[in-house]
C-alpha cells in the first residue's frame, strides 16, 4: 500500500510540475545562449551592442544563475527517477520467491504495476530529464556559442 501511495504521489507530481519544468529548461537554455551571445557581441566591439560596465557585470552574473537553474531541475528529477528505480530494484532483488503465497502475489502485482506505469519526466520519448541532459544542454550551448564566435571572427576578417 505504501508503494502504491508513493507511485500515486510521483505521478501527481509529474502531472503538476512536468510541463512547467520542461518549459523552465527550454527557456533557461535559450536565455543562457542569448546572454552569452550578447556578452560576446559586446566584447567583440560591435556598435549595435554597446553596454556599460554595470550592464556587462549583470549579464555575466546571470550566466551562473541560469546554469544553476538548469542543473537543479535536471539533478532533482534525476534523483527522483533514481529513488523510484531503487524501490523497484529492491522489490526485484528481495527474497520474494521464498515468501508465502500472499506475499508473492502482492509483490508480483506491484512488479506488474511498475512495468505498466513506468513514468519519468521526458523531453522526448527517449530523452529523460536527468544530469545527462544537463551536460548535453551545456554542450549544446557551448556549440552554439562556438559557432557564433567563429561567425564573428570571419565577419571581422
Amino acid at each position: 500500500m505504501d508503494h502504491q501511495k508513493i507511485m500515486k504521489k510521483y505521478e501527481d507530481f509529474l502531472a503538476l510540475f512536468g510541463k512547467a519544468m520542461l518549459i523552465q529548461i527550454f527557456v533557461s537554455s535559450l536565455s543562457l545562449i542569448l546572454i552569452w551571445f550578447i556578452f560576446i557581441m559586446i566584447l567583440s566591439g560591435e556598435d549595435r551592442f554597446v553596454a556599460s560596465e554595470i550592464t556587462t557585470i549583470k549579464m555575466v552574473s546571470l550566466i551562473p544563475s541560469f546554469s544553476f537553474q538548469i542543473f537543479m531541475v535536471c539533478y532533482l528529477f534525476g534523483n527522483l527517477h533514481n529513488q523510484k528505480d531503487s524501490i523497484i530494484f529492491a522489490l526485484y532483488s528481495s527474497n520474494w520467491t521464498e515468501m508465502d503465497m500472499k506475499c508473492k502475489k502482492m509483490i508480483l502485482f506491484i512488479m506488474k504495476m511498475n512495468n505498466a506505469n513506468y513514468k519519468k519526466l521526458k523531453l522526448t520519448s527517449t530523452k529523460i530529464i536527468n544530469l545527462e541532459m544537463f551536460f548535453k544542454t551545456m554542450g549544446n550551448c557551448y556549440t552554439v556559442i562556438s559557432v557564433l564566435i567563429n561567425q564573428i571572427k570571419t565577419t571581422n576578417e
